[in-house]
């Protein structure tokens, strides 16, 4: 299985570097985004329901770590497919104040869930003790007061806080997208002919750099989560992270030093400095 998603994820990268961010394209790009993850969440529940899982530390990681990254990009661009076919067509107050008053009701949206909603306090705090709970398909939670389309879901393809996982995901993606829409820089940077950026060393060389900045309250004084830190790194470096938290554990572990990147930052940042006296 992991196999055949991290080559779901590569082609997933791959459609999105044709995403330029243009005004005048976005509206089609988002578009054509939608239809495409479409057609991938589709493809990944024939996938599921013909393969089926392994264990049940299988199915977790599922529902936890790949369908959620799929369904929440598909959220994401429909968010933005939707604001942008009925924003103000000219630029001035009315323009700005349209992307500056959605990104404050988002921004109040999740500080709300945030006070009322269990799960989401649980998925930010990187916890993963009660998983079992709520990421596998037997564990329908009807004492916490689902949402009414709970009830509609396929059971063999949902776990109900798989979704809402995406809805977090799907979120925060979109609210960087506001972000980067309300600053002064959108229009030149959104309509140059720019190349994207992306990761080239390892995974766990990232989840090392995140951990780092978040324990050292590098971003945003510390007032930010891990969850995401991790996301924003994800959309900017164009690399998909499937499960931030197990690495952490697998380098707390390591023999010898448990920083090599960090250690290998240094070193190289020495080396260079040393060249360029």
């Amino acid at each position: 299985m992991e196999q055949y998603f991290r080559k779901v994820f590569q082609d997933i990268y791959k459609e999105e570097e044709k995403v330029t961010l243009h005004v005048e394209t976005i509206i089609p790009e988002a578009l054509e985004m939608i239809r495409y993850l479409s057609k991938v969440l589709e493809e990944t529940r024939n996938y599921i329901l013909e393969r089926g899982f392994n264990d049940k530390q299988e199915e977790i990681h599922f529902f936890r770590n790949i369908k959620p990254h799929i369904y929440g990009k598909l959220m994401y661009y429909n968010r933005i497919y939707k604001m942008e076919i009925i924003r103000p067509t000219t630029k001035g107050k009315i323009y700005e104040d349209y992307f500056t008053k959605e990104k404050k009701r988002l921004k109040s949206r999740h500080n709300h869930f945030l006070k009322t909603n269990a799960f989401y306090t649980y998925y930010y705090s990187g916890r993963t003790d009660e998983d079992h709970k709520y990421f596998l398909r037997s564990s329908f939670l009807f004492q916490e007061g689902l949402e009414n389309h709970a009830f509609d879901l396929d059971r063999r393809f949902s776990t109900y806080y798989d979704y809402l996982t995406a809805r977090i995901i799907g979120r925060e993606l979109f609210y960087e997208y506001l972000h980067f829409r309300t600053t002064t820089q959108f229009d030149k940077i959104a309509n140059e002919n720019h190349r994207p950026i992306h990761w080239t060393e390892s995974k766990a060389a990232l989840v090392e750099l995140l951990y780092a900045l978040h324990a050292a309250k590098a971003i945003s004084s510390g007032q930010i989560s891990l969850n995401k830190i991790a996301i924003t790194f994800q959309a900017l470096f164009k690399v998909e992270l499937q499960d931030v938290h197990h690495t952490f554990h697998r380098m707390k572990s390591r023999s010898g030093s448990r920083t090599l990147f960090l250690n290998q930052l240094v070193n190289s940042l020495e080396t260079y400095m040393d060249k360029n006296v």
